[in-house]
């Protein structure tokens, strides 16, 4: 699958390295006709103001008047080295003074921090239906500062005015948003039918040297990087302690991790898998404890993974979670480590969430035992935007969910299972206790028993929890 980056302005087959150093077009509108950069990051100067090419997409094209598209030699004489990925110069008329300067605000070629006073602006995330959307991203492109929307789609961030808000979501277009008062905002993202990017979210890098020493870090990420912090310019440079503080000399600041974020395409055979898990919501907090505790992850690191990952993955009544684990998280991203380290635990969640029930071979998890100095990162990524749940099933050849009209016609042949003080037991012992005894009964059908207990479950289930469990 091929990752294309294409930008709409309307010149005659020119590029940013065509052959002429500089190509102009007078009569813009009738050379209706779309050009593609290579390069993502060229300069685009609109009425001598110095933007990024994202504002093209946002141009009105009946407002355009001339363009000007300069190559690198040209580009650089001209505008020096901030011209060195190409320069698309363009006119417009008939855009109002406010108008033009609020587009030039949102997609400046730079976003610089502003000054003033700071404050806290809350606001909430939909879909064009209204509906929330959770585990959104939320940047301030002047700050350099990040969250994320809670299970409501709300969240709450610092600014300054005229801070930029760059809102974006697996699935949905991105969208921009100028500080301008301090109001509560509403961003509606609109779907993105042609998106094939996905969103590797919340990779977080831990450090532990066995004493304090200056670390480089360098992150090899094969997508598009979106957010930082500390800032990433092309290594992190810190002081780590034993204990995991973090000191990052560039901002003069400490951490309790490094964080980044960014999207990435994958080709349709990434998404089959020979195995994983299907977990029930309910079931979420205990799973990932146990798993995420067995591969080597601390206890804070489990919660912290648990607190970002938990309201987002309970959107969904199953999910299907497979683990990348130490070197296949090389596929998405490589760390290079200076000094080198002794243990290195990375884990990237990818997921997909399920309305029916199924079944996969249970994925077989490593355990690392830590030892001398040890780096952890976990991450993850949402793909349930990428196909349908029909789709998903048939490319992974998994069977629809288990019912106990699935598994046996025969009345004579159902024989649910039993649970006892959470463990597994049988009728004979049920039979056997006194209603006295008895705390609570709680009773699932065949679908909701196969995931909780997988096929033994098939048949329904009686959890009974008793006043007096053994011990």
């Amino acid at each position: 699958m091929k990752k294309v980056f294409i930008i709409f302005l309307i010149i005659i087959g020119c590029q940013i390295n065509a052959q002429n150093d500089t190509i102009k077009s007078n009569n813009w509108k009738n050379n209706a006709k779309k050009i593609a950069f290579h390069k993502n990051n060229a300069l685009v100067v609109i009425d001598g103001s110095h933007t990024s090419n994202e504002i093209l997409a946002h141009l009105d094209l009946s407002k355009i008047t001339d363009v000007t598209v300069l190559k690198k030699k040209e580009a650089i004489e001209k505008y020096g080295e901030i011209g060195k990925a190409g320069v698309v110069e363009i006119k417009t008329k008939g855009y109002s003074r406010e108008t033009l300067e609020k587009l030039i605000k949102i997609y400046a070629f730079e976003q610089k921090p502003n000054s003033g006073k700071t404050f806290t602006i809350t606001g909430i995330v939909t879909d064009c239906e209204k509906f929330s959307i959770g585990g959104a991203g939320i940047s301030n492109l002047n700050s350099k500062t990040n969250t994320f929307s809670d299970f409501d789609g709300k969240f709450e961030i610092e600014v300054h005015k005229n801070d930029v808000l760059e809102i974006y979501s697996n699935g949905f277009k991105t969208e921009r948003v100028l500080i301008s008062s301090y109001n509560k905002i509403e961003i509606s993202l609109k779907e993105d039918q042609n998106s094939e990017k996905i969103i590797v979210a919340k990779p977080v890098i831990y450090l532990y040297p066995i004493e304090k020493t200056e670390i480089d870090l360098q992150l090899n990420f094969k997508g598009k990087l979106l957010t930082s912090f500390p800032k990433y310019d092309k290594n992190w440079e810190v002081v780590a302690e034993p204990n995991g503080q973090i000191f990052d000399k560039k901002s003069n600041r400490y951490y309790s991790s490094l964080f980044w974020d960014g999207t990435i395409d994958f080709p349709e055979e990434h998404y089959k898998y020979d195995d994983g898990f299907i977990v029930p919501k309910e079931k979420l907090a205990e799973f990932f404890i146990e798993k995420l505790e067995y591969i080597g992850l601390n206890n804070q690191e489990t919660n912290e993974f648990i607190q970002y990952w938990l309201p987002i993955l309970e959107r969904n009544k199953y999910n299907f979670i497979h683990f990348l684990i130490n070197e296949e998280c090389n596929e998405i991203a490589t760390l290079k480590v200076n000094p080198k380290a002794e243990t290195m635990i990375r884990i990237y969640i990818e997921f997909y969430g399920l309305e029916n029930y199924t079944r996969i071979n249970e994925q077989k998890l490593p355990k690392t035992e830590r030892k001398g100095f040890t780096i952890v990162e976990w991450g993850g990524a949402d793909f349930s935007g990428e196909m349908s749940e029909k789709d998903f099933f048939t490319i992974n050849k998994l069977p629809e969910y288990i019912t106990l009209s699935h598994k046996r016609k025969d009345p004579k042949d159902i024989q649910p299972l039993y649970i006892i003080d959470n463990k597994i037991s049988s009728k004979k012992v049920f039979d056997k206790l006194q209603p006295s005894q008895i705390k609570k009964i709680e009773t699932y059908n065949g679908e909701k028993g196969a995931a909780l207990y997988g096929e033994l479950g098939v048949n329904g289930v009686f959890e009974i929890t008793t006043k007096n469990p053994k011990k």
